[in-house]
């Protein structure tokens, strides 16, 4: 099977896209089970295929380059190359929602008409790091990121004037890839391989769009965890649902802006979100009013801190959805000896999974796993792995 993307081969952001899919999720189908190979008794669940195999990516971010043609530098604007030396000039992609591509070509053009210098990690000068957008899978409304090198931008005002334009030329009025509603600037000083900073300039229009996962309504910005794949995720978070025993208390781990906890609430008889991030956190709680939900609670703190606290208080099932590095030992301690019977694991890496299984296996039995494919065409894959107590 041959690719029809132009960067395929170059571009480090797919290694399916030559490859059937019914064959791709077969190979990630083995990948878990090879990982999980030791753990005799555990139930391998077939794999969940994406409704959409391709243009489903509903966020984007793509760092700024440059690149020398004869005597002339051109700014660059895609993802890095396989082996991470330099910048894919992206003029399409077939995993990205078509809007985001489109945006991210008048970016692009904005960028050079501006005269405004990429960033250069080995100087530490230039302006411009990353471009950052997201799409709102239910309103499609768009907001986008221009990720800069400190405070400065020259004469910010018609800066954003001027790509408001671009944009609005590209993707057209008629709504057909969406509608712009906030231009942020994020600024990000750190010299490190993190995108986003934690100061924002609106620059225009406001700096979030509103979302529906399901019934629920959320507002979504720059540095707001929210899966990619909206078309997928109702499939994921029934997953987690069918876990869940009526009428128990659930706790619900690294909880972001409350997806899971309200997916949940009509279910459980009460659920208490951990959540570090003060946005999130912040987000979260006016989700609870738009939503007009009673029984979901929200504590702010590291997980590691906050889960000691509500443990032992009649919450039988823990949801834990992680960062790709994982729980680590110091939480999953914390379960291990706990009074916890059910454990609902979201995991976006399979190692780390695994790392954690490894601790938390001295008191519970890994029941079972399930691949979900949220991230079609690229060899990330999602778990949704359950952990039950052993007597």
């Amino acid at each position: 099977m041959k690719s029809t993307c132009t960067h395929f081969g170059l571009c480090g952001g797919c290694s399916n896209l030559n490859t059937e899919y019914g064959r791709e999720l077969k190979k990630k189908e083995q990948v878990l089970k090879d990982y999980f190979s030791s753990y005799r008794h555990v139930q391998f669940r077939p794999i969940v295929a994406s409704p959409n195999a391709e243009l489903y990516r509903h966020k984007l971010q793509l760092p700024f380059g440059r690149r020398t043609i004869g005597r002339k530098t051109i700014t660059t604007l895609g993802l890095f190359n396989q082996e991470s030396t330099f910048i894919v000039d992206q003029t399409e992609c077939l995993i990205q929602e078509q809007g985001l591509t489109e945006i991210g070509q008048a970016v692009k053009l904005w960028a050079r008409k501006e005269g405004l210098p990429p960033y250069n990690e080995k100087s530490k000068r230039g302006i411009l790091k990353y471009l950052v957008a997201r799409k709102s899978f239910s309103t499609k409304e768009i907001i986008i990121g221009i990720v800069t090198n400190g405070e400065e931008l020259p004469y910010p005002k018609d800066l954003s004037k001027r790509l408001h334009n671009h944009i609005t030329d590209r993707i057209g009025k008629s709504g057909k890839f969406g509608k712009l509603v906030g231009i942020v600037q994020n600024i990000n000083s750190k010299h490190s391989s993190m995108a986003l900073g934690k100061e924002e300039n609106l620059l225009w229009g406001r700096p979030y769009i509103h979302e529906f996962v399901g019934k629920f309504k959320f507002r979504v910005g720059l540095s707001t965890f929210l899966q990619v794949n909206p078309s997928q995720t109702p499939s994921l978070y029934n997953l987690i649902l069918d876990e869940i025993q009526p009428g128990t208390k659930v706790i619900d781990a690294y909880s972001g802006i409350g997806t899971i906890s309200l997916w949940l609430s009509g279910a459980a008889k009460e659920v208490v979100g951990l959540e570090e991030n003060p946005n999130s956190h912040r987000t979260a709680i006016e989700a609870l009013k738009t939503n007009h939900i009673k029984n979901v609670r929200y504590r702010k703190g590291r997980v590691s801190e906050t889960l000691p606290t509500v443990l032992g208080k009649d919450y039988s099932t823990i949801v834990l959805d992680p960062p790709r590095i994982g729980l680590g030992e110091e939480v999953a301690n914390h379960l291990v000896h706990s009074n916890i019977q059910k454990i609902v694991y979201v995991s976006c890496d399979p190692k780390t999974l695994l790392d954690d299984t490894r601790v938390l296996s001295n008191k519970y039995y890994l029941a079972s796993v399930q691949p979900v494919d949220m991230f079609p065409r690229t060899d990330h894959l999602e778990t949704v792995a359950v952990f039950t107590r052993k007597p």
